[in-house]
């Protein structure tokens, strides 16, 4: 019997796939979510300038003024 490549859930390409999701899929989904990630940590920021709250860059410092 032949066997039948799955097909991506998101692109439908019949390619080998891990999880479901092909290869480059993958990696698009991931620097999306990356992004996405990037784009909230700047949102975060802004929030707390708007409070009067500067938000230091090195993580786990704390100086107060």
């Amino acid at each position: 019997m032949d066997k039948e490549q799955k097909k991506c859930m998101l692109c439908g390409k019949p390619t080998p796939l891990k999880g479901g999701i092909c290869e480059p899929c993958q990696e698009r989904v991931r620097r999306e979510a990356l992004g996405e990630q990037a784009g909230a940590r700047a949102e975060a920021d802004k929030e707390l300038k708007k409070h009067g709250i500067i938000p230091d860059l090195k993580k786990g410092s704390d100086k107060r003024s």
